[in-house]
């Protein structure tokens, strides 16, 4: 069965699957919740260095994003042992990890909704297949699920006592900062 974050609702979970979509240099996938964590490390594992992490508090707002940039790859492992649960189980958030030097990011959008983008997406399909994601021509993420009678939600989380807004300010003390 398909799993969502703990911030996260969706009406029908039943309908979605662990796909993608290609268009153009981005992939739009679905991910059950409990391969998140794994995905997104194999992901950065791939990048060359430095590498950034960039955090949208608000998910809906895109123009509130901070960035922690010109990490290495032990140092963005540090980041998200500490956070991560944080950012993954949290639902009114999004973030992303990307390389400075290719610029390949993987986008994880509210409802963990994944975006992956690369001018050399073929790079990327033996990952997708290790965790079992196969390509759609029609993909169905969780917005998808939504109606009026049956909206999904997503709720502000707070784990170990600390909130998204906490965790930017205590990363800021190491660099990170609000975009302009």
């Amino acid at each position: 069965m398909f799993e969502t974050a703990s911030g996260v609702t969706v009406p029908h979970p039943e309908r979605l699957r662990e796909e993608y979509e290609l268009a153009g240099d981005t992939l739009t996938m679905n991910l059950s919740f409990e391969k998140l964590p794994a995905f997104v490390q194999a992901f950065y594992e791939l990048l060359p260095e430095p590498l950034f992490l960039a955090v949208h508090p608000d998910a809906d707002n895109e123009n509130l994003v901070y960035y922690l940039d010109g990490m290495t790859k032990s140092q963005l492992e540090t980041v998200l042992g500490g956070y991560g649960e944080l950012l993954y189980q949290d639902g009114l958030s999004s973030f992303a990890i990307a390389s400075h030097e290719t610029e390949e990011e993987l986008f994880v959008q509210k409802y963990k909704v994944l975006s992956l983008y690369s001018t050399k997406l073929p790079r990327f399909f033996p990952l997708l297949q290790q965790f079992g994601v196969a390509p759609t021509a029609k993909l169905v993420t969780a917005w998808d699920t939504f109606s009026e009678a049956e909206p999904g939600s997503a709720s502000r989380l707070q784990v170990a006592g600390e909130t998204v807004e906490d965790m930017i300010k205590e990363l800021q003390k190491i660099g990170m900062y609000q975009a302009k």
